[in-house]
Formats: structure tokens, sequence, C-alpha cells
């Protein structure tokens, strides 16, 4: 049996143990012993030295130093080191999207052109966390302040009625989406009490996803654009590593299977095709 491992930050895998724990069991249906590492108990080389010989790592933390170097010691890992990057920074995922024709979310870049409401933002937050609708410039003021350590952006307030699109990604696959709507919130998360439904993507969003996935080429990804009223929609932010609690809400297929079957496939045993 080849081995695999899973690597969480030790607070992310307490709230996530069901899913691992189906993972690590998928796993062995494909004659693979999948294994949790904690980032708490090791150093960067120590992680990379503990994963050698694995058939892949599969990176759901948000520390690129840790990719990066299992990457530096030829240890594939799931996402890559650019898509880690790319999507713990906002500010770069709308940039890169901007030059591949997808629409996004807009960004002031200086002061003078604020208007309010307006958005305040961390660049590396997850999860709707760090996130602010500010009414006046006393508000950012207050965000300025609180976060002034931190890399931060400011969008224009767009109104969507609070709601979004979650798309996942596997592969080349989409593999699921669903409509998001926030509740007393300008934020959609689930996790922050929106609620949910199934969504399906016309042909020129499937056209937005796939152009960003052939540029990025990552393994398992989300991608969060704002709904607008009109039908259209904007990139807000791809997601590595991405939750599925809404995907496990609303879809019958077994996540923790296909991502398996998926990996297994590429970087274990070839006879296994997704």
């Amino acid at each position: 049996m080849k081995k695999a491992f899973i690597v969480y930050e030790k607070t992310d895998a307490l709230k996530n143990m069901a899913f691992i724990e189906q993972l690590i069991e998928a796993g062995k249906n494909y004659d693979l012993e999948l294994q949790l590492a904690l980032t708490n108990n090791f150093s960067v080389s120590e992680l990379v030295a503990h994963c050698q010989n694995a058939q892949f790592v599969f990176y759901r933390a948000r520390n690129c130093d840790y990719v990066t170097s299992l990457e530096q010691a030829n240890i594939p890992v799931v996402n890559s080191s650019h898509v880690n990057a790319l999507a713990n920074n906002k500010y770069m995922t709308l940039q890169f999207a901007r030059t591949l024709g997808i629409p996004t979310v807009p960004l002031f870049t200086e002061p003078e052109q604020y208007e309010y409401p307006l958005v305040f933002k961390t660049v590396d937050g997850h999860g709707g966390a760090e996130v602010v609708l500010c009414q006046d410039n006393a508000d950012l003021c207050v965000c300025q302040k609180q976060y002034e350590d931190r890399l931060t952006l400011v969008q224009p307030y767009i109104e969507s009625n609070a709601t979004d699109v979650r798309v996942w990604v596997l592969g080349n696959q989409v593999i699921g989406a669903v409509k998001r709507q926030g509740k007393e919130d300008f934020r959609s998360n689930l996790t922050l009490g929106g609620s949910i439904e199934r969504y399906e993507l016309n042909h020129l969003q499937l056209d937005h996803v796939h152009a960003m996935q052939n540029a990025i080429k990552s393994d398992y990804i989300g991608m969060d654009f704002l709904l607008l009223e009109d039908g259209t929609w904007l990139l807000n932010e791809i997601e590595d590593p991405v939750g599925a609690r809404s995907f496990y809400d609303l879809y019958e297929e077994n996540l923790p299977d296909l991502l398996m079957k998926y990996l297994v496939g590429r970087y274990a045993y070839e006879s296994f095709i997704f």
C-alpha cells in the first residue's frame, strides 16, 4: 500500500476531523494509506523529512513555505505553491484574473477613489472573516488601525443582495456549484448563517471557470463569484483550502471518494481514472 499525507493546522483539523477520517477511509479503497500531519508539530524542514517517499501531500493549510519546501524536495503537493500563494492573496487573485479576461470585483487603488459604503478586507482572510463593510471614513480608520500590520485592500460595495456562487473544481472538472445568500449580513458564507441552493453555470460562466483553471492548473479549489441582480458575476476570490459543507448538504456524490480517486489516479496509480 502506498502512502500519502494530509496536512492541517491543528485548529482546522479539529473542525474538519470527520472529513479527514472520511478521506483516510476513502484512500484505503484505492490502496493508499493517508496519514494526518499537523503543521503545529513540524518545522518546515521536519515536515519535508516526515513526508519523504509520499506519493503526494494534500496540503490543507495556508503557510506557503511548507508547500515550497515540499516541492523543492520533489514531493507532489496538492495544491502547488503557485495556487496556494495566489488563493491566499485576494489582491494577487484579482489582478491575475483580469489578465485572463475574467470579470472581477473592482479595487480602489487611491484614497481619492473611495466612495462609501465600501468593503475593507485583509488580503489573506478566509471564511468571511476580516471583511468589513465601512459606512464612512471613521469606520475605515478603525479597520486600518486594527489591521495596520497586515496587507489589506479596499473595494467598492457592490449590491448583490448578499448573493454569491461557490464553484468547486477538481482537476479540469466542475464537480458542483452552489448559490449562497447572506442573512442579515452582506457576506454570504454558509458558516455565517447564509442560505444555499444548487446552481447551474451557464456557458459563459463555465468559460470563466475553465480559463482560471487552465491558467493555474490546480488539483482542487473553490472559486467564489459575486452574483449580480442582472445575472452576471464577478470573481471575488479563489479558495485553497476550500471548504465543502454546502457540497455535503446539496450533493449526493461522495466527495472524499471523488478526491481520493482523482488524487490517487494522478499521483499514485495511473490505473485509477477520474
